[in-house]
């Protein structure tokens, strides 16, 4: 039989970075289109609709993105707590 080790303080960390992640990539996002909006708002024609159009593109991915990842984070910090829950239970079978 394989043997399962788990670390608390890991898995934790883990599920933290993750979530500081989702909150990084908005805003990169959120940085890189205050830098670009003068620009683009020079633009006119078929220039700026292309631009909007493949926007919308990069923001549907980016949101995507964003919740996988922040959904990552959760599901890290549930395992966590299934692996402590767990631990507890087979301790109090020991009387601990």
């Amino acid at each position: 039989m394989s043997e399962i080790r788990v670390s608390f303080e890991q898995l934790s960390a883990a599920a933290e970075s993750l979530s500081q992640t989702a909150s990084k990539i908005q805003a990169e996002l959120d940085e890189l289109e205050s830098t670009i909006k003068p620009l683009v708002e020079t633009w006119d024609g078929a220039a700026q609709e292309q631009y909007f159009q493949a926007q919308q593109t990069w923001d549907k991915a980016a949101q995507n993105m964003q919740e996988i990842t922040a959904k990552m984070g959760m599901a890290v910090n549930a395992a966590n707590e299934s692996y402590q829950a767990g631990e507890r239970a087979n301790a109090a079978k020991f009387g601990g």
